[in-house]
């Protein structure tokens, strides 16, 4: 195709982002992955400045649609000039890296962006002045510089400390109110995944616009029979109670199972004897 018949079809398909998603990402979209992008593009491109908590149960397809949804942005808004995403990960290796690969396997998927993006650094990719920016969330990663003109998104929330992104990545967004999206499963409710959450479902309260997207195993069954079929074997191998069944699948939080001594266990370790300071002769402990 010469370069006028790309950029218009290029043009054709950034006005349909779901036509845009199966052109780059080989696949179409599941209902609940499309909700998500239309929330997310919607806030970006009409600059509302929403904050959205996305949590979606492990394999269901998060960094597939994380990779398409930036792919689509960056690509839209080169179209109109200067523009700053920010990715965080908890960690450079894997995290970081695996969504590098997966969103560049998106812009490679066809031709209509060849010559028009490249590789500017090791972890930042252009295409014209538009850019995304891949960084690690780790405590020692140093962050502090970088802008998110349109959209700060922070990958696996619940493992990144709330000290650091409040001290180093939020201000990253402060200058235009950009979008922030947190991607992530649930863990306990002290972390950074559950204290956006809250935040998302106070916020909807005030104008009803979702923000807050949490979806189980069981949501994500009506759509891939297969993944219900697997999730099931889990909870009859583990138990429908077991921490990860109930966070990585269910979305539910494990604030007094999640550490080393459960109520129960601590309930065992109770005697009804008084106290002592040393063993008693004889005595079997």
């Amino acid at each position: 195709m010469k370069d006028n018949e790309l950029s218009e079809a290029l043009a054709t398909l950034l006005r349909n982002p779901l036509r845009f998603f199966e052109t780059f990402g080989g696949i179409r979209l599941r209902h609940y992955q499309e909700e998500v992008a239309f929330a997310i593009i919607n806030s970006v491109v009409n600059r509302l400045g929403h904050s959205f908590v996305i949590m979606f149960p492990r394999q269901s397809g998060k960094n597939e649609l994380q990779a398409r949804i930036e792919a689509y942005l960056l690509t839209m808004l080169s179209q109109f000039g200067e523009a700053e995403i920010i990715k965080a990960s908890p960690t450079y290796l894997p995290q970081t890296a695996n969504a590098m690969r997966r969103f560049e396997r998106v812009l490679t998927h066809t031709d209509l962006l060849k010559n028009r993006w490249v590789k500017e650094t090791g972890h930042t990719y252009r295409v014209q002045r538009a850019r995304i920016t891949f960084l690690s969330a780790a405590p020692a990663a140093n962050v502090v510089g970088a802008t998110a003109h349109t959209l700060l998104e922070c990958d696996e929330a619940q493992d990144v400390l709330i000290e650091k992104w409040d001290k180093d990545f939020a201000p990253m967004a402060a200058s235009t109110n950009a979008t922030r999206a947190f991607w992530g499963t649930a863990w306990t409710g002290s972390t950074l995944l559950a204290r956006e959450l809250r935040s998302a479902r106070d916020a909807e309260k005030i104008d009803g616009e979702r923000r807050a997207f949490v979806l189980t195993a069981d949501d994500v069954a009506h759509e891939v029979p297969a993944y219900g079929a697997f999730v099931a074997e889990q909870v009859r191998r583990l138990g429908r109670e077991h921490p990860l069944v109930k966070t990585q699948y269910y979305a539910e939080e494990i604030d007094q199972q999640g550490g080393m001594f459960p109520p129960e266990r601590l309930a065992l370790m109770r005697g009804c004897h008084p106290s002592e300071t040393a063993p008693q002769p004889g005595a079997v402990y």
